[in-house]
């Protein structure tokens, strides 16, 4: 049994330590660094990770409904970084809001003129809104500062097939897909360049691999089902028309909550939890199989003290998202708050292993093993802690998606 002065320990980690002074930044749902005390932060405990870093991992992971309350919060502390404006551009582009998208973009360029991500988001953009002469003229951009980018070669595709040239489409999207077998985009692009070209059998094909990688694709779904019909395959043309109006219905939900997603976070930021959890039990009446509001409440939860009703909306949450490795670590440390420090251990180490380059679970593992006396596997820990929080990535076109879902 842990001795109460070893919990201390934990608790220190965990919470923070108490003290005179300003509060520390709060943390943000689904941000796994330890939850804020009532003073000042100890000199043990890690720097915050602050929004933007979880805008942008989350962002890397494709999850652009996550990621956007986030990187809007950062933006307004931080209206100049480009990192944040770049990485809205391509949330703000892949969700149809293209007015927002380039005024983003085009805010990122002013800041930084040779920003290749941004010349980019931008030529989606002008794609994705029939302005094929600008799209080019941003393609080349991007070619005259990196002429191996294969994003701008999948992009240079996409405006080939808007363009009706279908061989040429083709020519460019094989050639992406020898440097990056699995990029949605350039099978995508392949699809409707075999299509154009009456090639039905192998447009099949590429639109299945598609919802394979992406199952919500709406384009894809939607050619899809006009290649069953036109194969005489109903049942199977049934089948994709279904998940096509699943997957709209689910983008419609999503507009519809993205308020309360913006003001729930922003609440939780200033530690207004009640006004939080206001705000995520709305996201949740209306989309209840969304895992991610299931990890913001399971967060909102414990900055109330209600350790059960965030064990219970983690565990929810990792249902449906097993190898969710936020949820993970939020679990992990409710346990530690909760003394169940073995349970703690238990989950900590399967959000290590679903993600080895997430640093917060080492930082929890670290105070556990400091509560039980194991001086080295703390100290190992913390390093590794430490070696991860510096690796943090540093620009928005470390993590930005090249455009997963483009238009039919």
């Amino acid at each position: 049994m842990v001795r109460p002065a070893l919990l201390a320990v934990v608790a220190g980690l965990v919470l923070g330590c108490a003290g005179s002074g300003p509060a520390p930044p709060s943390p943000v749902p689904g941000d796994s660094s330890p939850a804020v005390g009532s003073g000042r932060q100890s000199a043990a405990e890690p720097p915050r990770t602050p929004s933007v870093e979880i805008g942008l991992a989350l962002l890397r992971k494709g999850d652009i409904r996550g990621a956007e309350p986030h990187l809007a919060g950062a933006l307004k502390t931080s209206p100049r970084d480009r990192r944040i404006l770049e990485a809205l551009g391509s949330i703000y582009e892949r969700s149809d809001r293209f007015r927002q998208a380039e005024e983003s973009l085009r805010a990122a360029l002013a800041i930084e003129p040779g920003s290749t991500a941004a010349h980019l988001g931008l030529a989606s953009v002008l794609i994705d809104t029939g302005r094929y002469d600008e799209a080019l003229a941003e393609l080349d951009r991007v070619r005259r500062l990196d002429p191996e980018n294969g994003a701008a070669l999948v992009k240079g595709a996409l405006l080939e097939a808007r363009l009706g040239h279908a061989g040429a489409a083709a020519a460019a999207a094989r050639q992406a897909l020898q440097r990056r077998p699995d990029d949605v985009e350039a099978h995508y692009v392949l699809g409707l360049a075999l299509l154009q070209q009456g090639s039905i059998e192998a447009a099949d094909g590429e639109m299945r691999r598609v919802v394979t990688l992406a199952p919500s694709h709406l384009g894809a779904l939607s050619h899809l089902v006009t290649i069953a019909i036109r194969r005489g395959r109903r049942d199977e043309a049934e089948a994709f028309r279904k998940a096509h109006v699943e997957a709209l219905a689910r983008r419609r939900v999503e507009e519809r909550v993205r308020g309360h997603r913006l003001k729930g976070v922003e609440a939780f930021n200033r530690q207004d939890y009640p006004a939080a959890l206001e705000e995520f039990q709305a996201i949740a009446r209306e989309d209840p199989n969304d895992p991610q509001v299931h990890l913001h409440l399971g967060s909102t939860y414990t900055g109330l003290g209600r350790l059960e009703d965030a064990r219970a909306a983690l565990e929810r949450c990792l249902a449906m998202e097993p190898r969710n490795e936020r949820a993970l670590a939020e679990l992990g440390r409710v346990h530690a708050l909760a003394n169940r420090l073995d349970d703690a251990v238990a989950v900590l180490d399967q959000a290590v292993a679903a993600n080895p380059q997430f640093a917060e679970p080492h930082y929890y593992l670290a105070g556990i093993y400091m509560a039980r006396g194991e001086q080295d596997r703390s100290r190992a820990e913390m390093r590794r802690f430490q070696e991860l929080q510096a690796r943090a990535p540093g620009s928005a076109s470390e993590v930005v998606p090249t455009g997963a879902e483009p238009g039919p």
